[in-house]
C-alpha cells in the first residue's frame, strides 16, 4: 500500500514538474508589453493548467469563441487570470457534454484534470444584441487552433456593460492593438463612449 502510494505522489510531482518545465520553455520576456504580433496564445497565459484545459476544449471540438481575461492577455499586456470565457451565439448553441471535462452548472465545466474552470456564455447571458455577437464570432482570430475574440469585437461588447474593467480594459486595448468599431452597427449612445475612450487612451499613452 506504501508503494503504491509513493507511486502516485511521484506521479503527481512528475505532472507538475512537466507543466512547470513547459512555462519555462516559453519566451517570457514577451509577456512585459502588448502582443507585437510575434506572441502566440500560449506565451499569452500565465497559469499552464489554463493552457492545458485550452488544449482540450478545442481538441472535443466544443467550438466557441475565446473572449474574456484571456482574450484580453492575448492583446495587451498579459493579466493574471484562473479561468476560461467562451462566447457562443445562443444558449442552444453551447454544447451539454465536452469530453475532459464535467458540467458543475448552468454555463459553467470544469476540466478534469486541472480543475480550471470554463465559463459558456452566450448573447442572451451577456444581454448582447444577437448581431454584435455574431460580429463577434465572424471577427475572431484564430491563435494556436482557438479562436479568440478581436480588440475590436472585445471592445465592442464592452461598450455595453461600460463598468469600471470595462473601461479600463477598452483604454488598455485602444493603447495596445488597431480598433475599428465601425463594422459592429452600435448604435450611438455606445459610439459615443467610444470616442470618449479613445480621448481618455490618448491622454494615458
Amino acid at each position: 500500500m506504501l508503494i503504491g502510494i509513493l507511486h502516485s505522489l511521484i506521479g503527481i510531482c512528475r505532472k507538475k514538474t512537466e507543466r512547470f518545465n513547459k512555462m519555462k520553455l516559453r519566451d517570457l520576456s514577451k509577456m512585459q508589453g502588448p502582443n507585437n504580433g510575434t506572441r502566440t496564445l500560449n506565451e499569452s497565459i500565465m497559469i499552464p493548467e489554463i493552457i492545458a484545459a485550452i488544449k482540450d476544449w478545442m481538441s472535443s471540438k466544443a467550438g466557441g469563441v475565446l473572449i474574456g481575461g484571456l482574450a484580453l492577455s492575448n492583446w495587451a499586456k498579459p493579466r493574471m487570470t484562473q479561468d476560461i470565457d467562451v462566447l457562443y451565439l445562443h444558449d442552444s448553441d453551447i454544447p451539454d457534454h465536452v469530453n475532459k471535462f464535467k458540467k458543475t452548472r448552468e454555463h459553467s465545466f470544469q476540466h478534469n484534470s486541472t480543475h480550471v474552470e470554463v465559463e459558456t456564455v452566450s448573447s442572451e447571458f451577456l444581454n448582447l444584441p444577437e448581431d454584435v455577437v455574431q460580429k463577434i464570432i465572424d471577427t475572431a482570430i484564430n491563435q494556436n487552433g482557438i479562436k479568440v475574440a478581436s480588440p475590436s469585437g472585445i471592445v465592442a461588447s464592452k461598450l455595453y456593460r461600460f463598468n469600471m474593467r470595462d473601461q479600463a480594459d477598452i483604454v488598455d486595448l485602444i493603447n495596445s492593438q488597431p480598433v475599428d468599431i465601425s463594422d459592429f452597427n452600435l448604435p450611438e449612445d455606445k459610439v459615443e463612449r467610444f470616442r470618449n475612450m479613445v480621448e481618455i487612451a490618448a491622454k494615458e499613452k
